[in-house]
């Protein structure tokens, strides 16, 4: 019976009371504290960097307020070397001042491949050979010759190039071909040319 009384007594209520209002002050203070130092909404936009130098942005004044971090390159012959090819976190993300973005970069030391011999081989052949080395396919210079669609020689900026020698990934490699019967197409249809 003591107890109750106690329980309802001015001076219980009047200390439990005065213990909630410093509680709720002291919580109040506290996410206020927390919102100020973790600065709560104070978020900038995260814009693309995807095909952007990577040296130009670490040195960039426009995007001070970004810290970047290359984890990975990968070879890619169509795009430039050193440009960023992803972004974490992404591009539109909300983020904090001073956020490390970890990027992907295309690599500045293109990877090295040998060449293989084309020669004797179709063209279809010779096509699937390049692709698998990582060589690129450029033009077809057409020769006469009794085998159709064979490769005689294969050249390099405009010079012949043996099997086994190293190359950049992504090389344009130009390849001479025999015209086969077409070859003889043509000397027929010069001839009726001349006669007229």
């Amino acid at each position: 019976m003591n107890f109750l009384r106690f329980l309802f007594s001015k001076i219980f209520l009047k200390h439990l009371l005065i213990s909630l209002g410093v509680t709720l002050v002291l919580v109040w203070l506290t996410m206020q504290s927390l919102a100020w130092y973790t600065k709560h909404n104070d978020y900038i936009i995260v814009p693309d960097f995807r095909g952007l130098d990577y040296k130009a942005l670490a040195g960039n004044p426009d995007y001070k307020n970004y810290q970047f971090s290359v984890i990975d390159s990968l070879f890619d012959a169509d795009k430039p070397r050193g440009s960023v090819l992803t972004q974490d976190p992404f591009p539109g993300a909300k983020v904090k001042k001073n956020r490390m973005i970890y990027m992907t970069i295309t690599s500045v030391v293109p990877e090295k491949t040998t060449m293989p011999d084309l020669r004797d081989l179709t063209l279809r052949q010779a096509q699937t050979m390049l692709e698998s080395a990582g060589l690129k396919l450029g033009k077809l210079i057409y020769i006469r010759s009794f085998d159709e669609d064979a490769v005689h020689n294969q050249l390099f900026e405009g010079k012949m190039i043996s099997a086994g020698t190293m190359l950049n990934k992504g090389s344009v490699i130009s390849l001479t071909v025999g015209m086969g019967a077409k070859s003889s197409e043509m000397k027929l249809d010069s001839l009726k040319g001349d006669s007229l």
